[in-house]
């Protein structure tokens, strides 16, 4: 007969790592959306393969479903990734337009500028205007309208 319980002193060990790991999952996304990557799927995959009990391996079928779910996993990750550089194309694209257009903008809490767009400058994957030699976000601006003669 296989002894499939723990040791007091595996399961601490056990227990230790876990920990260890949970904290480097949470610093690895203080600054994330809170998502596993598909390095993190693997990770777990291997480590629920290697601390499986012997008397009950991982069935076919919870296998194949891990597997497209790590597939599904990257095909998302892949998509996100190509509709984050085409929202940063299309935002540049669409800022093109406002070269030499007045915009009216606001500066600080309240306070309202007006000036024409001179060029545009990504920065960060962030698209700015820069009017009249100030950095301004298209979240900043509340008017566009053609220049004044």
């Amino acid at each position: 007969m296989i002894n499939t319980q723990m040791s007091p002193a595996e399961l601490q060990e056990l227990n230790y790592k876990v920990d260890g790991f949970n904290a480097q999952i949470r610093e690895l996304n203080q600054g994330s959306k809170h998502t596993l990557s598909e390095a993190d799927f693997m990770k777990l995959l291997i480590t629920q393969l290697r601390n499986q009990d012997p008397t009950k391996p991982l069935e076919d079928k919870e296998f194949i479903n891990q597997m497209t779910q790590l597939t599904s996993l990257k095909q998302l990750n892949e998509m996100i990734n190509t509709m984050q550089t085409f929202s940063k194309e299309l935002a540049f694209t669409r800022t093109l337009g406002l070269v030499n257009k007045e915009v009216i903008y606001e500066r600080a809490e309240g306070v309202m500028a007006r000036g024409i767009v001179e060029s545009i400058r990504v920065k960060n994957g962030q698209t700015f205007l820069n009017v009249s030699g100030e950095e301004v976000s298209l979240e900043q601006v509340s008017e566009i309208t053609a220049p004044r003669e």
